[in-house]
Order: C-alpha cells, then structure tokens, then sequence
C-alpha cells in the first residue's frame, strides 16, 4: 500500500479486494475511503466549480490548483485523441474530492474500531476474505488488518466523482495519467453507442500512449506478428493482408490465416492503424473526417458513399493508404499536441459551506455503498449509516438546498427505502426545474408507483393528469445529459397504462429513444407493440424489423413475429 499511496492516478478503476498475504501474517482487507470528521476540529474544506468540474479539497489552496489544472490539462490531451464529441457526456459537473495526506482522518484501524462491527458482521467478514484451510490444519486466523484505497473513481449513472489522497511533497503532474479503465469507461458508455472499430481501435492505442507536459504521445504501432509485418512491407501485394474496409467496418472476420495471426488480431490492429492513420500527417488532415466518420457510423449503417463524404475516399484508396501507411506507423512515434497550451478560466477557490460540504461528500459516500455492497457485504449498512449522517448534518442544520435534497433522495432510494425518497425528491423538485436525471427519473417512477400504474394489468388506468405528473419529470430528464434507458421504458408503461391514448408525436419520443438504444431489446417491443395497439403501422413495421433484425434469441424474436403478424 506505501507504493500505492505515492502513486496518485487522477482516472483511478481500482478494484477492491484482499491481497495475499504470507504465512503467519494477517490478510490485508483494502477498502474504499472512510473519512470520519472529528466536529470539534474540522478539515478546511475548500470549494471551487470551474470548466465542468467541482471540487472540494482540504489541500493547501496551491495544491489545489494545481491538481484542477493537471486534471483539465490531461482531458485536453484526451481530446487530441478522443473528440470530447465522441466521450461520455454528463450535464452536471464532475466531482474531484482531494483529502490533503497530512490532515487525513483517523487511521484505517481506527476507523474501522468507529465502524463498531458486530461479531457476526465482523466473522462474515473475516471468512469472506481469510482462508482457513492450508490443506493439512484447520486453525484460527489472523484477524485482517484493514487499509483504505488512497484514490478511487466511482460512477453513478448520470454521474461520476474521483477521490484522492495527496502528499504535497510528493505530487508530480508528469506522473498522473488517465488510465485506460477510464478512456474505455467514457468511450462504451457514450450514447449513442460509437462502432466497435472505433472503441477498438482508440483503446489499443491509447493502451500504449503516454502523458507527458503539452504532449500525449501514441508509441509504434505493434502489428499482429513479424510475418503479418514482413507481407505487409512487400509492395503492392501487402495489401492482400488488410481486409477489405466494407469487412472491417461491418466486423467481417477472414478465417484464420497462419501468415497473418488470428482474424480477431487482424481486425483489431486494422482498427487501431485506421484511427491512428486518421489521426495523423501534418496539420492532422483527415483528423475532423475521422470525428465525423465516427460520430455518423454511430447513428447509421456505414457505406462506401458516408466514407466518401468524409474522407473524399474510396474504400480501394483508403485501403491502398492504409498499406503505404503501417510502416511508418510501426517505425514512428505519434505525438498529439493541442493548438494552444490547455488554459482554465479564471475561478474563485474559497471555503466550502456546511451544505457544500455535506451535499459533495455524502454524495460521494452514497457511491461507495454499492462498490462495498459488492465487495464486502457485512460493512455495506456501516456506509450506509456514514453517507446519511454526512447527508442530514446540513439537512437537520435547516438547509433546504436542491442538490443536497436530491442526494438525500437517491441516497435513500439506494437504501430501498423508497417511502423516505419520495419525500426528499418531491421537496427537491418543488424548488428547482434542474433536478439530475437520475434523480428525474427516480421521482417519476416513484409517482408511478404512487398512482397504481403498475396495476394496469388488472384494468386500472392513469388518468391524464396523472399521467402528466409521471411525464413531467421523464421530460425534465430526457433534456440532460446522458440519456438514460430506464427513462424511455418509463414513458412506454405510462402510455400503455394511460387511459387516454397517446398522439403519434408522443410516440415518437419513444422512437427518439429506440435510436440512441436500438439494441435494448424490450424497449423497442413496447415501442412497437404501442404503435401496433394505436393503429400507426408504418412505424411498427420498422421497429419491428429492427427486433427481428437485432433480437438477441430465439424467445425474443417469437415476440416481434406475433407482433409483425399482427400488422399484416
């Protein structure tokens, strides 16, 4: 752990789990961060919200800057690679919660000491993560001795929030950089979905790239094996080895050739040397094309003719370019710098109020329940009981604030105490227009739920306004980033249980949801089965070809042919 607590990586996905440990000595049991605040001497938290990110750090203040600096300046780096068009995209600010090493709270056996464990919990525990076996003796081992991840970044789904202890002596921006659990994270999840060529091929080179000052540097590019390098050299023929780009883009693998490696390997270097030969030459000229070509294939089938229109290039030439391109790839360094040094606006960094404070922190802890829950089960309600004391210190201090009624909402939701989130969601929404999606989403199922909408199976209908009072928050949610799939099934069931029937453009909101989910299988059959029960055919005809076309099994695809036989 010393190692690992000098290493500050700024896009941590760690992992939680037991290290080994030798005989005779005690399981190290490694947990999320537990900060526990003495309130006769509290830390000196700082508050600063600047370029999409808000902070809350108890480092010195130049400490502090530097580490939002540093964060703002290896997205910018990113963005040479990754087009932040092309990312994850979240309304709401990214959390950074910096804990300054030398004003930490209590050690990680203290804290666990203010845990107050029961001996059940603690024996769960203990048979969860010890082994009590060595093949010959039974005997008692030694209890675990606890420590906490010094940096961790966790993730709600409209949300995302890092935090990370910090020794000032030992800070060194050119030694922090986004990891690749990161980059994979912003690329699978952003909506609509980007081609598996694209994902691919800006993962295997960013797997291998490095930060340094103004430069994000992509190394030589490592070709399948020498003999596959060695065909691709000779001439005209090497062309041969690449797949021809109307395979490569629709994930056509070649049969496995022993010259060239396995198909997978094939279309995955191809990948990586198409984005990297998009990235690169003078002035990066086909960089924009690249962005383009990738955002479109997000949201249409690819052809040769979108191709054309970005790239001014047949698939032949392309082809052709690509050859001529891998040696250079494989003998040269890429190095992406962007136009003008990364710059933050100027910002206020001052004391963070109680309600700040609770609302960021508490939030924060909200997120570790279920990364704990899934690790470490017994310690789950001792989280649990952390995050809604953090939550409520401002709460019974008479702060009404939104953004902390909204925390103390999903909190509870999270929780399963669903009876006490509605309460804090209604109250939140009555103050502001700007609720997080998630927490639009959670009130409107909880209306729902509220109005009996779930019965109407047994013949029980919404009213309009009730069903108004279900889709206003959907609405609120639908405007944010990102979009949330929950959200659009919602609205099908409010629409199946209404008992006024909806126009064609209310469907059509669930169409705008089928295109950036198209293979959530069930929300396409509601689509469909609504437009199918309201008479508007056309539109079922193609949304039922798109389940037939992208069912995942053989029950699924039996749904969408009752459905089609319905139509004709």
């Amino acid at each position: 752990m010393n190692r690992c607590r000098q290493l500050l990586s700024l896009a941590a996905g760690l992992v939680l789990g037991a290290c080994a440990a030798g005989a005779g000595e005690p399981t190290t049991v490694t947990l999320p961060p537990f900060l526990v605040e003495e309130t006769a001497q509290p830390l000196p938290w700082r508050y600063a919200e600047v370029a999409g990110l808000e902070v809350l750090s108890c480092c010195p203040d130049r400490l502090t800057r530097a580490l939002i600096a540093n964060h703002h300046r290896l997205h910018a780096l990113l963005g040479e690679l990754l087009s932040p068009a092309l990312q994850l995209k979240m309304s709401g600010p990214r959390t950074l919660l910096f804990v300054d090493s030398a004003r930490q709270p209590p050690t990680s056996q203290e804290v666990v000491a203010h845990m107050a464990l029961s001996a059940v919990d603690q024996q769960a525990l203990d048979n969860a993560t010890v082994p009590l076996d060595d093949g010959k003796l039974r005997r008692r081992p030694l209890p675990p001795r606890y420590t906490f991840l010094p940096n961790l970044r966790l993730w709600d789904r409209d949300a995302q929030a890092l935090f990370a202890v910090v020794q000032e002596s030992e800070f060194n921006a050119n030694r922090v950089a986004l990891t690749p659990e990161y980059v994979a994270h912003i690329l699978r999840n952003r909506l609509p979905a980007l081609p598996p060529w694209f994902i691919s091929g800006v993962l295997t080179l960013f797997a291998r790239a490095t930060f340094a000052e103004d430069t994000l540097t992509l190394e030589r590019l490592d070709w399948i094996s020498e003999t596959g390098s060695a065909a691709l050299r000779a001439g005209p023929e090497g062309n041969r080895a690449l797949l021809p780009l109307a395979d490569f883009f629709a994930g056509e693998l070649p049969p496995d050739d022993p010259a060239l490696g396995e198909g997978l390997s094939l279309w995955q270097a191809q990948a990586a040397l198409f984005i990297r030969w998009g990235l690169a030459g003078r002035g990066a000229p086909r960089r924009a094309a690249l962005w383009k070509f990738a955002e479109r294939a997000a949201v249409e089938p690819v052809s040769e003719a979108l191709f054309q229109e970005c790239f001014g290039l047949d698939f032949a030439t392309a082809r052709q370019q690509l050859t001529a391109y891998l040696p250079e790839a494989m003998r040269e360094k890429l190095a992406l710098r962007p136009a003008q040094r990364p710059r933050l606006p100027d910002y206020a960094l001052r004391p963070a109020s109680d309600v700040e404070i609770a609302r960021i922190k508490g939030d924060w802890e909200r997120l570790e329940i279920g990364f704990v829950k899934a690790q470490f089960p017994a310690l789950t309600q001792k989280y649990l009981e952390q995050a809604r004391r953090t939550l409520r210190r401002a709460y019974d201090h008479g702060s009404r604030d939104p953004r902390l009624l909204a925390a103390i909402g999903l909190c509870e939701v999270d929780a399963g105490n669903d009876v006490a989130a509605r309460g804090f969601l209604e109250d939140a929404a009555a103050r502001t227009k700007t609720l997080r999606p998630r927490a639009c989403f959670e009130l409107a199922r909880l209306r729902f739920a509220a109005e009996g909408g779930q019965g109407a199976s047994a013949g029980l209908r919404l009213t309009p306004e009730q069903a108004s009072a279900v889709l206003t928050p959907l609405a609120a949610a639908r405007e944010q980033e990102p979009p949330l799939p929950e959200v659009y099934m919602l609205i099908a069931e409010v629409w199946a249980a209404c008992a006024e029937p909806p126009i064609r453009e209310q469907l059509a909101v669930l169409e705008q949801g089928v295109r950036i989910f198209p293979r959530h299988t069930e929300l396409v059959y509601r689509t469909a089965e609504l437009n199918v029960r309201h008479g508007f055919t056309d539109t079922a005809r193609w949304l039922i070809i798109l389940g037939l076309t992208l069912a995942p099994d053989a029950a699924a695809r039996a749904r969408f042919e009752v459905l089609q036989a319905r139509v004709n």
